[in-house]
């Protein structure tokens, strides 16, 4: 009769603790890495989607700038929330697919867009300013530059506003929000306005991931 070797209790106890020690030390870092991963497709999704339908009222209606609202600045807005959402129904809503779009419960001067893949676009009733939570959880819970991103969509100068600061985000398309930007990397991370990502504000993180190639850089200024 040959003898079987076997692991005794103390060996698997032992095995399993470390087993457990690199899933803990490694699960953070898959779990993270995951959220980015997430977190990139839906910046693209939304940039992807936004500007198809843009694009689609462009052959319809002509020109953007023949379309484009101007109601006003942040500052002093010109257009009442119905209006806006009349608006954005008409030339941007109907093509693409929403759940619903209402009044922000908590502003009435702000609009809620549902899209069917749980994420949600929110706008002000001077228009251009958007912002894109990743998921419903996002809208409770705002994290900027981590479930919550800044957006722009101004294809004209809205009355008011200076050229100069708005060099950067006068354009026909849905763009990642920046504004009195230098044009360097440098300048969406150590912004002299707060927007710099991981600033207070943090306002330029989609742009500097747009910048990125649509990646999160390794060095990206936010935790997730």
């Amino acid at each position: 009769m040959k003898k079987k070797n076997a692991f005794t209790l103390a060996e698997v106890l032992i095995t399993l603790g470390i087993i457990g020690i690199v899933a803990a030390m490694t699960m953070p870092t898959l779990i993270a890495n995951h959220r980015k991963q997430v977190t990139v497709t839906k910046l693209k999704k939304i940039y992807t989607v936004m500007n198809q339908a843009i694009n689609i009222s462009v052959a319809e209606y002509g020109d953007v700038k023949n379309w484009a609202a101007d109601c006003g600045s942040s500052n002093n807005p010109i257009c009442t929330t119905e209006e806006a959402m009349e608006w954005f129904n008409k030339y941007i809503g109907k093509n693409i697919q929403t759940l619903k779009v209402e009044k922000d419960p908590n502003d009435a001067n702000r609009f809620l867009v549902y899209l069917k893949d749980g994420s949600i676009l929110i706008m002000s009733n001077y228009l251009y300013d958007i912002g894109f939570f990743v998921d419903r959880n996002a809208y409770k819970n705002t994290r900027r530059g981590i479930n919550y991103f800044d957006f722009v969509y101004k294809p004209i100068l809205s009355t008011g506003q200076n050229t100069e600061a708005n060099k950067y985000s006068i354009k026909p398309s849905f763009e990642p929000y920046v504004t009195a930007w230098d044009g360097t990397r440098d300048g969406l991370i150590h912004a002299n306005n707060g927007n710099g990502c991981g600033e207070s504000l943090s306002a330029y993180c989609a742009k500097l991931i747009q910048y990125e190639g649509w990646q999160i850089p390794k060095d990206y200024p936010l935790k997730f």
